[in-house]
């Protein structure tokens, strides 16, 4: 399979079970601690997908997205943006932005894989 995905979060724990769970499953996982970071790695290594939290110091989940989509090398790079719980606005700021998906924190192992496996099948 191979599919590379880069997890941007500040969260250690949240970075870990992502990791874990896609990395069992076959997919090639990065991370990155914050926006700025995130940005640099998809530069440096073009992931397949990016799994992208809103919530983040130096640059958001939003503002990394609206660079993504602005950047011709990146632009077309699918993202997942993580929400927390409650912000129901950010799911539909999130599509609005250019995000292919997004995913309510807490959730599953198994909501993530759904998720992620919706949005990589670009015609196989």
């Amino acid at each position: 399979m191979g599919c590379r995905v880069l997890v941007v979060d500040d969260s250690d724990v949240l970075r870990k079970i992502v990791s874990f769970n896609l990395t069992k499953e076959g997919y090639v996982v990065e991370e990155a601690r914050d926006g700025l970071e995130g940005l640099e790695k998809m530069k440096s290594n073009r992931p397949d997908l990016v799994i992208l939290d809103v919530m983040m110091p130096h640059l958001n989940g939003f503002e990394v997205l609206k660079r993504m989509r602005a950047d011709p090398e990146l632009s077309n790079v699918p993202v997942i943006i993580l929400t927390a719980k409650g912000g129901e606005n950010d799911a539909k700021m999130a599509l609005q932005s250019g995000a292919n998906g997004f995913l309510t924190k807490p959730f599953s192992p198994l909501k993530l894989l759904e998720e992620v496996r919706r949005v990589t099948q670009r015609g196989g």
